[in-house]
């Protein structure tokens, strides 16, 4: 009886857990919207503006019901969460996930391994790619300048088949999946490292910045230097690079696909730009298996050029392709966001020709990588069996080029710390000094204005903030900078703007503007007289000294869309004050409008 007593207990104990964790208010909850496409197994991703503590997963809520689903956070400066859009979303719906206490793990993961030599991604047995942190020799008899680091070879179709090649006879300096850049000028001189042989230039690895194997995708971050060998000065770094490379845990060889992002980062770390002289070739380059040649070979791009006709052409797509036991092939994509997008192209011609492809933007015209300067380059890449299918290849294009739209709400974490609850202005002290006149009444406090801003006393360095405001309605005759003029000054020095901007274009002086510094990506502004969201992630600059070494970082979403993703500032902005290494508070500015806020938090990360 005891015993039986006991196991009721523990039962109804489990029960009572159970409907407590489910009852939880989640820490976030996130609505996918597939907008006008139709979207299949689609990697999704959130920047968390929330600080989760402890493990968390994600569920799916549907029809009443709650399904866990493989999750994986991204580390970085502003935590990213990742997922797939599982199954079919059908073009004008949406899915609703919410981030809730983890519950244990039932997926298989995409892994990395590593070791002296290499490191290698694969997905339940299956080989995706390889790549070389070791320098890889040259073949006998060949110059010592042909050794090369920081490539990918193989990568692996779904089928097990090697579709890229190394060394190659008639190009000993191709290297599978490798980006160095050709016909350059830096300090006067020619500096080619892409043809090795001249000894001109080369691309060394330096370290990994990150490994990761998880439930969505695995991949990893390394760092390379793109050196000049014949300087005045002998060797000299000109470039600093990262990739960022993932595959994703879609597909495989029973959907006959894998699913690849490549990105990279490269900064001019030298004291004299690197000029980019226009020419046929150059960059993210593809040299693919010996056995794809003539008969065995093709080319489509996504405005229906081939072989014949496709050379120095600008498409948002290229299919290279062939057969080797049976045909399989790489589908290339350049992100709109990137240099001279549609990116010109060199394809090999020739019927005979191995196949070669490149994404090239030195093709358009000279350009120059100026020192301090980021240049971005991010290709997607879906490695396929059979022939390329143009409705497919069309789908992975708006997948990457026009995602899903998500859109979030955070709920406060526990250890958030309240700046606003209605109550009073205890956390709070007038710019320069003396009584802070704002209204408060029915938990809002509102400008009075021409009273004078308000800062927080305390300063903040790193923080998570959420601030939630309201435009006053006025005549239709007021316009312009005029219409609830207010903003959030993180440090006092870096306006996120506050304005009626409901309708209007996305520009740098509306809502949700890094003030005269860079627009929204789209402008969610609600009317005027309705309550309003930012949710934001702040880094804050960092010094050497008084030296500054990293631009401030921030990410925005404003009313639960993200309209800043992790953006570097690279000065103060309108009437902020000037940067420096000292932490400062935040400002709630008087602008002439009776603009009014709320429930106003602050996680700080420093």
């Amino acid at each position: 009886m005891q015993a039986r007593l006991l196991r009721v207990m523990s039962i109804l104990l489990l029960l009572v857990l159970g409907s407590l964790a489910c009852g939880a208010e989640p820490l976030a909850r996130f609505t996918v919207e597939a907008a006008g496409h139709e979207r299949i197994d689609t990697p999704v991703s959130a920047p968390l503006v929330a600080l989760p503590k402890g493990r968390w997963g994600l569920e799916e809520v549907t029809d009443g019901r709650r399904v866990p689903i493989p999750v994986q956070f991204e580390k970085g400066l502003t935590p990213r969460l990742w997922w797939v859009l599982s199954g079919v979303t059908k073009a004008g719906t949406s899915r609703v996930f919410e981030m809730v206490p983890w519950r244990g793990s039932k997926w298989a993961p995409v892994k990395v391994t590593k070791n002296e030599k290499f490191l290698q991604i694969s997905k339940g047995g299956n080989s995706i790619l390889r790549y070389h942190h070791a320098i890889m020799p040259p073949p006998e008899g060949q110059s010592p300048l042909y050794e090369r680091s920081a490539f990918i070879h193989p990568l692996w179709s779904p089928a097990g088949s090697v579709l890229t090649d190394i060394h190659p006879p008639d190009h000993y300096h191709h290297m599978g999946l490798w980006m160095p850049w050709t016909h350059t000028e830096f300090e006067g001189k020619p500096t080619d490292f892409w043809n090795l042989k001249a000894g001109q230039g080369t691309v060394r690895f330096v370290k990994y910045l990150d490994i990761a194997s998880g439930l969505v995708y695995g991949g990893f971050q390394s760092q390379h230097h793109h050196v000049a060998l014949q300087t005045k000065d002998g060797e000299k770094v000109v470039l600093n690079e990262v990739w960022d490379v993932r595959a994703y845990n879609v597909g495989g060889p029973e959907k006959g696909y894998w699913l690849l992002d490549f990105k990279s980062t490269q900064r001019c770390v030298a004291d004299s730009p690197l000029k980019q002289v226009k020419y046929r070739y150059g960059g993210f380059g593809y040299r693919a298996a010996r056995q794809w040649k003539g008969e065995n070979a093709a080319y489509l791009t996504s405005e229906g050029k081939t072989r014949k006709d496709g050379h120095a052409t600008r498409a948002r797509w290229c299919d290279a392709s062939g057969k080797i036991d049976e045909w399989e092939g790489v589908t290339f994509y350049s992100h709109p966001d990137n240099f001279q997008h549609p990116e010109p192209m060199r394809i090999w011609p020739g019927f005979n020709d191995n196949v070669f492809f490149n994404f090239c933007p030195s093709q358009a015209t000279d350009w120059e990588m100026k020192p301090g300067q980021d240049h971005v380059f991010r290709y997607r890449m879906v490695v396929h069996q059979g022939k390329v299918d143009v409705d497919e290849a069309e789908r992975h294009w708006r997948d990457y080029a026009e995602p899903p739209v998500v859109k979030a709400v955070f709920n406060r974490p526990d250890n958030a710390v309240t700046l606003f609850d209605g109550t009073d202005f205890s956390q709070w002290q007038r710019e320069g000094g003396g009584e802070i006149k704002w209204k408060l009444a029915d938990g809002v406090m509102q400008i009075v204005p021409k009273s004078g801003s308000i800062i927080t006393k305390k300063p903040v360095k790193d923080f998570l903030l959420h601030v939630e405001f309201k435009t006053p309605k006025l005549p239709d005759n007021v316009t312009g900078q005029g219409r609830g003029n207010s903003g959030v000054y993180i440090q006092q020095r870096y306006e996120v703007q506050i304005l009626d901007s409901y309708g209007l274009k996305p520009k740098n002086n509306e809502c949700a503007g890094i003030y005269k510094f860079k627009a929204p990506d789209r402008n969610v502004c609600r009317k005027a007289g309705q309550w309003q969201t930012y949710d934001i992630a702040f880094r804050a600059a960092r010094f050497q000294g008084d030296k500054k070494v990293e631009d401030a970082r921030i990410t925005v979403y404003h009313n639960g869309v993200l309209v800043h993703d992790d953006v570097h500032i690279p000065n103060k902005t309108g009437a902020g004050h000037k940067e420096g290494p000292e932490p400062k508070p935040i400002r709630l500015q008087d602008h002439s409008n009776a603009v009014s806020f709320r429930n106003i938090w602050i996680v700080p990360l420093d």
